[in-house]
């Protein structure tokens, strides 16, 4: 499905963990990489971290405008993802900032190994329309995701190309977090292209050299008796 809607509240997924959050007029996206066709102007933009599947100022330079509110866990990665950064807020872990019509709060998330270093990024637990929303940024299930309380929605990755992210470890996590809706992100569809390498390419900008390839339809039956909807979203996205 292209979308779901809880309470008024719509979720889309657009690629990696790029959602547009839509509720009573406010767009809002988190790590924009990767957009659709004549994508919504931003009211508000999130960053978790800096690596190139979530952060490219190509990707919020063309949802960004005079209004939109940006913020990300570092100063240097809202620097390196929207080279102006006049308006711009930061969100440490722990600390609480209203960003437009949002109350913005900085969570915790690492990997025990791999390339998510804990201090280096966060998540955001977002109140938005009355609704409390845990966008994870790339974590595995860590210590830290208990003391969140009542969640509607939690949007967590499922996959990496370290390994460093389970789909069993996400599910236990979610049981333990109970949200009303969960949305898998962070990872390359089964039926996607592969990303074609060039023989002078340093790095990529495609989303699919950082994720691999995993079902998301298997969240369903790893949360099998937990109450949780889980919301498997196509990805609306448009690989260049």
């Amino acid at each position: 499905m292209e979308s779901i809607t809880l309470d008024k509240i719509k979720y889309e997924w657009l690629a990696q963990s790029c959602v547009r959050i839509t509720a009573a007029g406010t767009v809002l996206y988190t790590d924009p990489v990767i957009l659709d066709k004549d994508p919504a102007p931003a009211d508000l933009i999130l960053i978790t971290h800096h690596h190139v599947d979530h952060c490219l100022p190509e990707f919020v330079t063309p949802i960004r405008t005079d209004r939109t509110k940006l913020a990300a866990f570092h100063e240097s990665y809202v620097k390196y993802c929207a080279k102006d950064i006049k308006g711009v807020r930061t969100v440490k872990v722990g600390q609480t900032i209203e960003l437009g019509a949002a109350i913005i709060t900085g969570i915790e998330a690492y990997t025990k190994r791999g390339f998510h270093v804990k201090g280096e990024g966060c998540g955001f637990l977002i109140e938005l329309s009355g609704q409390r929303i845990y966008f994870s940024g790339d974590t595995s299930r860590i210590p830290e995701m208990s003391g969140l309380g009542k969640l509607d929605a939690a949007i967590l990755p499922i996959a990496d190309n370290a390994y460093a992210i389970d789909m069993k470890d996400i599910a236990a996590a979610v049981r333990e977090l109970k949200p009303r809706l969960f949305i898998p992100v962070h990872y390359t569809p089964i039926g996607e292209s592969d990303p074609e390498i060039t023989a002078d390419m340093f790095f990529s900008k495609d989303p699919a050299f950082y994720t691999k390839k995993e079902d998301p339809g298997k969240m369903a039956a790893l949360l099998e008796g937990s109450g949780v909807e889980v919301a498997v979203l196509d990805k609306l996205g448009i690989r260049k």
